[in-house]
């Protein structure tokens, strides 16, 4: 057998036939990327909307709308170290299947939203849901592959991203410039969706690689790790009209301390903690999950901060804003022959070079944009340059955390990754709000400071990825 297509379902021969296994292993994989596609879609398609929410809800501020996005991502990095734990012990394709449904629940409830509120809440449900596909769904598919082919896999997951990075900012722009409610946006994945749940029962392949042990979910971590984020984020977004120096500034970082020490003390404490830190003794996973921060922490703050700057600064349209969002993540294609390319020479050197390239797509942003619209010679160099990094940097570490890894832990690590890396993504959301302040203070010396700080996140991670085994073996 060799690769042929996307799923290896090419036979070596033009008599030969795909097997049963093949075919499995081809349907998995579109399944499963389906699931990664809409979280992807809906969170593009939602930042290119976001302007045209803040004109819908005028007297709402931008601090308080920030949570359409943070509350989403706290919510899932919360529940993604529960919903890891319960795809490990009563099944990846349950959980898998249910978060679906949850998520299109979400998405309806979003689009039907009377108020800034009952937004915020419908998009924390999609949070909840998204958690529960994204802790089973890269296990669900790289079960279907050997370990030495585990980069190649979540290569093409990180394609079917990058597709919905495309089809989101295109989708939600042209329906905004057409004249069409933002609550048209949400809808875009419920399709996907519905097909998933008609098809996925008998499609996905259950494993329950740890059904013996304790099914005791630790709530209290639950709430420590939700309050402790949810805390963080609120301080530094209101850091911006509190200043850092004010006292509830001050006492929301510090209580954040506080409960990030005392959920750490729950999980050595407690019988079935949420979080086993025995994982974070091995070093390949120690090193990607940490390097990854910085990097994700700029490429969220990015897509928050790009559809405002040309919104409010460049004064563009929505289908232009649209088309420039989807530039970098047509660029991050890359990330296919990137996953090749570590699953053969190692993954460190990825990730420095990647974290080294959009640190450089900043500092050209830095210096060549200005007030005036010049997209061809001042914005679209640090596009490219930003979607290359980012198809390097993305997947990659992934699969450089969860290399080497036992199959019976595969859902649970992933979850502890993909919680930090939502945490860290809130937190850019946080911090460009506290930066840029209320929409009517919209200035390009504001939006370079927050480029300094992506520039910094870049740099730090690719500090820290010069410590991953330079030479790992994903079979190891």
């Amino acid at each position: 057998m060799r690769v042929g297509t996307v799923f290896d379902v090419v036979p070596t021969d033009a008599d030969a036939r795909p097997t049963n296994a093949d075919q499995t292993r081809a349907f998995v994989g579109l399944l499963v990327a389906s699931g990664g596609f809409v979280i992807v879609l809906d969170t593009f398609a939602a930042a290119v909307a976001f302007p045209h929410i803040e004109a819908a809800f005028p007297d709402t501020p931008r601090s308080t709308l920030a949570w359409l996005s943070s509350g989403y991502s706290i919510a899932l990095a919360a529940l993604l170290l529960v919903a890891g734990k319960l795809g490990d012990r009563f099944g990846r394709r349950r959980v898998y299947l249910s978060g679906m449904a949850g998520f299109v629940a979400g998405a309806i409830a979003s689009a039907a939203s009377p108020s800034p509120a009952w937004l915020i809440t419908a998009r924390v449900l999609q949070g909840c849901a998204g958690a529960m596909m994204v802790s089973t769904s890269i296990a669900l598919a790289i079960q279907e592959y050997p370990p030495q082919r585990r980069g190649f896999a979540m290569g093409w997951v990180g394609v079917m991203g990058a597709l919905a990075s495309l089809a989101g900012p295109v989708m939600a722009g042209n329906i905004l410039e057409i004249g069409g409610s933002w609550r048209w946006v949400f809808l875009a994945s419920v399709p996907i969706g519905v097909i998933v749940l008609v098809t996925g029962p008998r499609t996905l392949r259950e494993i329950r690689p740890d059904a013996g042990s304790s099914n005791r979910i630790d709530l209290l971590g639950v709430v420590l790790v939700t309050a402790s984020s949810g805390l963080l984020t609120f301080g530094i977004i209101q850091s911006g009209s509190w200043g850092w120096g004010d006292a509830r500034t001050i006492g929301s970082l510090g209580a954040t301390a506080g409960l990030g020490a005392l959920f750490v003390l729950r999980c050595r404490l407690a019988r079935s903690p949420l979080l086993t830190f025995e994982l974070f003794s091995q070093r390949r996973f120690l090193v990607a999950t940490v390097s990854q921060l910085g990097s994700q922490f700029s490429i969220f703050a990015l897509f928050f901060w790009l559809p405002l700057f040309l919104s409010n600064v460049w004064d563009w349209s929505p289908s232009g804003i649209g088309w420039v969002i989807a530039i970098p993540m047509v660029i991050s294609l890359n990330s296919l022959p990137t996953g090749h390319y570590a699953d053969r020479h190692g993954y460190r050197g990825v990730l420095v070079v990647g974290g080294l390239v959009g640190a450089a797509s900043l500092i050209w942003f830095l210096v060549a944009i200005g007030e005036r619209p010049s997209f061809a010679m001042t914005m679209l160099p640090g596009l490219l340059l930003f979607g290359w990094g980012l198809g390097m940097v993305g997947i990659t570490a992934a699969s450089a955390a969860l290399a080497g890894l036992d199959a019976q832990a595969l859902a649970t690590a992933n979850s502890a990754f993909q919680a930090s890396r939502r945490i860290v993504q809130t937190l850019g959301i946080a911090v460009v709000v506290a930066v840029l302040g209320d929409r009517s203070a919209d200035a390009l010396s504001r939006y370079r400071i927050v480029w300094v700080v992506c520039i910094s996140g870049f740099v730090a991670s690719s500090i820290v990825a010069l410590f991953y085994p330079r030479h790992a073996n994903p079979a190891d």
